[in-house]
């Protein structure tokens, strides 16, 4: 034991590595790796574009066909929903059901005042038919000029008496 405090001995921290050496790369380098990026990000681009037109073109034509189905139905159903407005307009109007399709083709507009209107005009028309005649027994009134008091009616049953 010594009069001298002895410190226990520390491993020595590792000495630090060298620094790696760093590469550095010529301009021209980098500049042509730059372009070759751009190359590629402008064929990508490229490729997109030439792929939406692909997709664009093949549907464009079923898209058309679509659009005038689309067409074809919406007139068909305006058409129908107009004969039926007319159907509808001349049965409230009171005409028979016998006129009724034959009227149907003579009523015009294409919304409802103008169909009702018409239907009136129309109603108006079958209207203005020639009103028949009544019917009248010729006999009645017609026969012979006698009257029914006076003495050509004690004639006739004078002579029809022999008396």
């Amino acid at each position: 034991m010594s009069d001298t405090p002895t410190t226990p001995e520390t491993p020595a921290a590792p000495a630090p590595e060298a620094p790696e050496k760093q590469e550095t790369f010529s301009r021209d380098y980098v500049e042509s790796l730059r372009a070759e990026a751009a190359k590629y990000r402008t064929e990508k681009k490229d490729a997109v574009d030439a792929a939406k037109a692909e997709v664009i073109r093949d549907y464009e034509g079923k898209l058309a066909e679509k659009d005038t189905a689309f067409t074809e139905l919406k007139t068909k159903h305006s058409e129908t929903s107009l004969e039926l407005l007319k159907l509808k307009s001349i049965l409230e109007a009171g005409i028979p059901s016998e006129d009724v399709l034959e009227v149907a083709a003579l009523v015009q507009g294409t919304d409802d005042e103008s169909v009702k209107g018409s239907v009136e005009r129309v109603k108006a028309l079958l209207g203005k038919s020639h009103a028949k005649d009544r019917l009248v027994d010729p006999s009645q009134g017609s026969g012979s000029h006698v009257p029914l008091n006076g003495d050509p009616i004690l004639n006739l049953l004078k002579s029809a008496v022999g008396a």
